[in-house]
């Protein structure tokens, strides 16, 4: 019971980092050169590597200009497990 609440805060958690960093217009663009192979020149690790950096530095700037949004949202997020759970 423990482990399945945890799993599902992280996955809440990450959910909510990935819905903010979507947010980023070069987030959208390097996961459309992901999904469609881009130029043919590079591998696929290397295209998914270049996108992991992207999605970090763009949670890094999105919480840091957002901050105040990421709390809220992170509140509202316990909260909902919560109401959910009881």
């Amino acid at each position: 019971m423990r482990f399945r609440q945890m799993l599902l805060s992280l996955t809440g958690f990450a959910l909510l980092a990935l819905g903010v960093a979507w947010l980023d217009p070069r987030v959208r663009e390097k996961f459309a050169q992901l999904i469609h192979a881009g130029d043919g020149l590079a591998s696929f690790d290397n295209r998914a590597l270049d996108f992991a950096n992207t999605v970090v530095s763009a949670i890094r700037y999105q919480s840091i200009d957002n901050g105040v949004v990421m709390v809220f949202a992170a509140v509202g997020a316990v909260l909902f497990l919560f109401m959910v759970r009881t």
